[in-house]
């Protein structure tokens, strides 16, 4: 078991959706002054949070800092799961292109099962 703060997790998130932000800047048109813009913004983590439907509205109101919580323990299995999940909404073509159409099956098979969701481990 480890002691986390939301900054510690939302870390994890700014890596990973700095991996595939230029397709979403892409998608969306984003300028920055004609150079590339190193990693994602604290905005686009904001909405990257905000929009993952792989975390229940406690996580994410821990990751806004909207809680009196300023740590959490977790297990490492928690973590690994925080992890895949914020892979997996990162390469998502909802998530990079803002279009459901063509939503992958992970993100539907995980979505359609309430349980799926992963909350704060207390």
């Amino acid at each position: 078991m480890n002691s986390i703060t939301k900054e510690y997790l939302t870390g994890i998130i700014f890596k990973k959706i700095s991996e595939t932000i230029d397709k979403r800047r892409e998608s969306r048109k984003h300028q920055f002054d004609n150079e590339p813009y190193p990693g994602a913004t604290d905005e686009e983590v904001l909405d990257f949070i905000i929009s993952i439907p792989y975390f229940d509205a406690k996580l994410k109101d821990f990751l806004l800092g909207n809680l009196l919580e300023d740590t959490i323990i977790i297990s490492q299995s928690w973590e690994n799961e925080f992890i895949k999940n914020t892979v997996l909404w990162a390469g998502n073509f909802e998530w990079l292109f803002g279009n459901d159409y063509f939503l992958n099956d992970s993100h539907n098979k995980k979505t359609d099962n309430e349980n799926a969701f992963l909350t704060l481990p207390y």
